[in-house]
């Protein structure tokens, strides 16, 4: 096999892998001077051919959608691009990793304790991507990565799909037979219980070494997911607690309303099972308050543990129309995200614009305390989270710093808005 000497800017090193569709080398980013891993369709044809078209656009269907997450148990997407008629994927690279297709070996199990933690990084992994809208639609053992120092990467988002896109999707059945849900073998729509009952296949392998369903043959094996039930764990492997049995049953529910919900929901109860996991963090007192902070936009890229984390460093404020909520010339270091409701923006007793629902304010004071350039007004009843540039010290370092990194994205979009406005209004 002849080893390109480079693919784009990247330098190829050597062949690490190599796939029914790709081939993986290990490379080198010359600009960032690191290591990384660059994916290749292996599938060329001169006369684009369909599977060859579809080869393509699941290469760029995996770096669109992995492209948009960031999650310490997400492999990352670092750049995509076509070396002539070769498209590719540069993904970061795990020196030492291994998947968990070994581990799910009748005769190579893994503690049942280490399977929960693995079970558990996956869950809040997949709640992460499922409420970016991101469904992968083939989780797999062999598609979940073991680092050298045992952290959990799922990877291979082919066939991802957004769940509220608008444009074509690769669809049709897809994924891999034996780890496809019921909605799946239907041909129905998937959502995100799709992925929650898959993971709960991987954990029936990884805790008795064999798989829920097995028949010769397509037609068999879809017959077995949709009117059969599995071997119940405990009879092949006695020693897994009850509670962890309900919880890979549930997980593997066929009804949609008796399965997990949500990832989320699937970690709490795996979280329970041993002390050392933390718990992801529950929704304040005030569910309805939770969810309207966690469906802004501002919020899109935080977990839930982040988000719970800025709530505690803020406060809820609520005012009715023409309440004054910021004053101009006032001194203050608050950021202002809006909740419900439309604020006017007035400066000189005039008012220069208009803030609704996602809109955040007063950007330049929590950065400098500076004085306020404009008031805020209330236009109708109106619902903010005030957020707190001391309070929010005290927030863990990785919740900092994805809010620092939202925070900075808004605040240049605004810089680049008010520039826009003036060169507008010079010319």
């Amino acid at each position: 096999m002849n080893i390109p000497e480079k693919l784009g800017k990247y330098e190829v090193i050597e062949c690490v892998g190599r796939g029914s569709m790709g081939i993986v080398y290990a490379g080198h980013d010359p600009y960032a001077d690191r290591k990384v891993a660059i994916k290749v369709c292996s599938i060329s044809d001169e006369n684009e051919s369909q599977s060859s078209r579809l080869a393509k656009k699941l290469f760029f269907n995996e770096a669109h959608t992995t492209g948009s997450l960031d999650h310490p148990n997400i492999l990352s997407v670092l750049d995509a691009g076509e070396d002539g008629d070769r498209p590719y994927i540069v993904l970061e690279f795990l020196d030492g990793g291994d998947t968990l297709k070994s581990y799910i070996d009748k005769d190579n199990l893994l503690s049942i304790e280490r399977a929960v933690e693995i079970l558990f990084q996956c869950a809040k992994a997949l709640d992460y991507a499922h409420r970016r809208g991101v469904i992968h639609r083939d989780i797999k053992a062999t598609n979940i990565m073991l680092t050298s120092d045992g952290r959990v990467k799922i990877c291979d988002f082919g066939i991802a799909q957004y769940s509220m896109a608008d444009e074509t999707q690769v669809m049709g059945l897809l994924g891999s037979p034996r780890y496809m849900s019921p909605e799946q073998a239907r041909e129905e729509d998937v959502t995100a219980k799709t992925d929650i009952y898959s993971l709960g296949v991987v954990a029936y392998e990884m805790l008795t070494g064999r798989a829920p369903f097995a028949a010769n043959g397509l037609s068999k094996l879809i017959n077995q997911i949709l009117h059969e039930e599995p071997t119940p764990i405990r009879d092949l492997r006695p020693k897994v607690p009850e509670q962890l049995a309900q919880i890979v049953a549930k997980a593997m529910a066929k009804d949609l309303g008796t399965r997990y919900q949500t990832g989320q929901e699937m970690a709490v109860d795996l979280a329970g099972l041993f002390a050392h996991l933390e718990a992801p963090a529950e929704p304040p007192a005030d569910a309805d308050k939770f969810t309207s902070v966690r469906n802004l936009r501002f919020f899109n890229e935080f977990t839930d543990e982040e988000v719970a984390e800025v709530v505690r460093a803020a406060d809820w404020k609520q005012f009715q129309p023409l309440d004054s909520i910021v004053d101009e010339g006032t001194l203050e270091h608050s950021f202002f995200i809006i909740v419900s409701g439309d604020v006017a923006v007035v400066k000189n007793a005039k008012q220069i614009g208009s803030l609704s629902k996602g809109d955040c304010f007063g950007e330049m004071s929590y950065v400098s305390r500076t004085q306020r350039s404009a008031s805020i007004v209330a236009i109708s009843d109106v619902e903010l989270l005030r957020i707190d540039a001391a309070l929010m010290e005290q927030a863990s370092t990785a919740t900092q710093l994805r809010f620092n990194q939202i925070f900075l994205r808004t605040l240049i979009e605004r810089l680049a808005t008010t520039s826009e406005e003036l060169a507008r209004y010079v010319a």
